[in-house]
């Protein structure tokens, strides 16, 4: 129910949604002489809000404020931390063009993956979990572990410590089931910190779903989106309506998330539910 649902939502908080949504109502309207000026007056409104976005960038600084609430800690102080696993979260390739290509085909959230073959890698004897099978409302054939342990082994990258989950759906189901999946291997890892590793907009959500889910999870954003400076040539319609699209669906999740009792807080802090 919840997962069906939350895609539902999304949809209708996707600005580019409801701005095509928008055009399509307003251009019905001008067919007929009864609700063309309310039409046109659609028309402007939908105008102006582009507008708006674009040259004040609410969604870019959003953004910005999500990806800034975790640092990402120095190599120095993971050493000494006693790390006890990592933690990767599915979302870095894109389902239909794997599906429609036979290949893993990555978006822009690959660093993800990259950042768990370096980390993989650098911490050999610690356990690694790609966590992610596909987010997609409709079954479409897709499964994203499965997809990217295939592509490491068709491009012969050897990371004999990485393990996949293939059953979660979104996040909370990432918590849920790689916890299983760590309880059933390495139990006596469970009491251990591990690296949480997801996009840097979406690290507040994910830090509060596995704490509340009984993980001790040192935050490791990657894939950072929003610029620190911006400058006149940045100005762009269709950026913007994607940097509010990002914001809208992290702050929609973290709202969804806290009032499901998912996590403990509405914005989960660096200091463990200390916030907001």
């Amino acid at each position: 129910m919840f997962f069906g649902l939350s895609k539902i939502s999304a949809f209708f908080l996707t600005s580019g949604n409801l701005v095509t949504l928008g055009f399509l109502v307003a251009l019905l309207a001008l067919i007929f002489g009864a609700t063309r000026r309310f039409g046109q007056k659609l028309l402007i409104v939908i105008a102006v809000t582009c507008l708006a976005v674009t040259l004040i960038p609410v969604g870019e600084f959003g953004v910005q404020f999500l990806e800034n609430r975790f640092s990402r800690p120095g190599p120095e102080s993971i050493d000494t931390q006693n790390i006890a696993g990592i933690v990767v979260l599915g979302g870095a390739v894109d389902g239909s063009q794997s599906v429609e290509r036979g290949l893993a085909e990555y978006n822009g959230s690959a660093d993800r993956v990259l950042t768990m073959v370096e980390l993989a890698h650098h911490y050999p004897a610690l356990p690694v979990i790609f966590s992610g099978a596909d987010g997609a409302l409709m079954a479409r054939g897709f499964n994203e572990a499965d997809a990217v342990r295939e592509d490491m082994a068709r491009k012969k990258i050897a990371v004999p410590n990485i393990v996949y989950e293939n059953r979660s759906r979104n996040t909370a189901e990432n918590a849920a089931f790689s916890h299983q999946l760590m309880m059933k291997n390495w139990p006596e890892r469970a009491q251990g910190k591990w690296l949480l590793v997801t996009s840097a907009r979406h690290m507040p959500r994910a830090m509060g779903v596995f704490r509340k889910s009984g993980w001790s999870v040192v935050a490791w954003p990657v894939d950072y989106i929003a610029s620190p400076r911006r400058h006149l040539t940045d100005i762009n319609v269709s950026h913007s309506i994607k940097m509010l699209d990002d914001m809208l669906k992290e702050f929609a999740g973290l709202t969804a998330y806290y009032w499901t009792g998912r996590t403990a807080t509405w914005f989960p802090a660096p200091q463990d539910d200390g916030a907001m």
